[in-house]
């Protein structure tokens, strides 16, 4: 790993977003380093990315620099990856809140009721 998990984040975001749900901000930031390295371990961040391009037939990569990919996904893709974090569900919005708010702030696309953002750092 050559970058920290939590660059695409913007430090001012993760702070008004920790605020917003009555979160530690130390805290929102392990909660999205554990969910970055989750998706590392299993099954990478370049394969699921494909999986996800394969599996949908609407496009989910809104934008992808050289270190990060902005989705739009399905909200089911998000059921697995919260029950493997094993996090209350107040947490959990406070997750899918900073994820959203990154990716509209990186890429200006809306997010609808069924979908939910994801940022991913590729480095």
């Amino acid at each position: 790993m050559t970058g920290d998990s939590l660059d695409p984040f913007d430090d001012d975001l993760l702070a008004t977003v920790a605020g917003r749900h009555d979160l530690d901000e130390a805290a929102l930031r392990d909660l999205l380093a554990r969910h970055q390295q989750q998706i590392r371990d299993n099954p990478g961040v370049e394969n699921i990315v494909y999986e996800w391009r394969s599996q949908f037939h609407e496009q989910p990569v809104l934008q992808r620099t050289d270190d990060t990919y902005f989705l739009r996904l399905r909200a089911h893709v998000w059921d697995e990856f919260a029950d493997a974090l094993d996090i209350a569900e107040a947490d959990l919005h406070a997750v899918l809140d900073a994820h959203e708010e990154q990716c509209r702030r990186e890429t200006g696309a809306s997010i609808g009721e069924d979908e939910r953002a994801m940022v991913l750092s590729r480095s």
